[in-house]
């Protein structure tokens, strides 16, 4: 009997090694296959992100590709851009990108370098021109600006807030340059190249063609990443994407992937060249 006993054993034993060796191999595979991951929040905002362009767009091909050269995964939920703050400041997703610095957005938030420098202007029908060089000189028209937007600058929201300035805040793009065109405004704040790219798609080319921007630039906008303040990966995380940004800046590759952008359709029919913004971050 107790021979018995002992040849059942061994192959016990056998199995139960075998099963180990088996599940260490598994962990070993897991921890090298497993990438560590970012979850960004964002919204349509085209050319510079969209659901519906080749790479999500150009500041999300930007973003990516900068995570990726430190082996982090970038997950992008698309959401409407009130939602996307809500999601973005608690922490339920880790950041979004694509924003401009306000005061009430650092509260919270911490800040990528550049990643893209923009160009804020007023929009106007090409028959009745705006010429200005203070805030004041915009007190007898009234301007429509998208709702949760502060890519025109502290500025231009403190003017906005003080009723120096008449803003009617609507809830898209779309709205603001539907509302121009009807004369119910007389402006609207945007981004240069989002601008143009919204116009020609919303009116088609003759249409557009009745728009213009004014010489006077709201400001030079300088769009980041950001990440939210009350998670504590936050540091470390944008710590590795300034550090893979400045390898696709010196590599060459941020350049390339800007100037692919420069040739695609959506700029070619729709931006003036003149308009273009080719600013390099070094």
């Amino acid at each position: 009997m107790k021979q018995k006993i002992l040849k059942i054993a061994k192959p016990m034993r056998t199995f139960k090694l075998a099963m180990l060796a088996a599940l260490i191999c598994l962990t070993l595979s897991f921890n090298i296959s497993a990438k560590e991951k970012i979850r960004l929040t964002t919204g349509e905002w085209v050319p510079y992100v969209s659901e519906n362009l080749d790479n999500k767009g150009l500041f999300a091909q930007i973003t990516v590709e900068a995570f990726a050269t430190q082996d982090i995964e970038v997950e992008l939920g698309f959401f409407p851009w009130q939602r996307v703050f809500q999601l973005s400041r608690t922490g339920e997703w880790d950041g979004t990108i694509a924003y401009a610095k306000t005061s009430e957005r650092e509260q919270y938030y911490i800040y990528s370098e550049p990643v893209y420098t923009g160009q804020y202007a007023l929009f106007h029908l090409k028959n009745h021109p705006i010429k200005w060089q203070k805030y004041t000189d915009l007190h007898d028209i009234r301007i429509a600006a998208t709702r949760g937007f502060g890519g025109m600058g502290q500025e231009f929201l403190e003017a906005e807030a003080n009723k120096v300035i008449n803003v009617d805040r609507l809830a898209s793009d779309d709205q603001s340059f539907n509302m121009l065109l009807l004369n119910r405004v007389q402006a609207v704040a945007s981004d240069v190249e989002v601008g143009y790219v919204l116009l020609n798609k919303l009116f088609g080319s003759e249409k557009a063609s009745l728009f213009t921007h004014s010489t006077r630039l709201i400001q030079q906008a300088k769009y980041h990443l950001v990440l939210a303040k009350n998670l504590k990966k936050s540091e470390e995380l944008m710590k590795k994407f300034n550090t893979g940004l400045n390898i696709l800046k010196q590599s060459g590759r941020y350049n390339q992937i800007i100037s692919e952008f420069y040739q695609r359709k959506a700029y070619r029919d729709s931006i003036p060249a003149k308009a273009l913004v080719r600013l390099v971050h070094q």
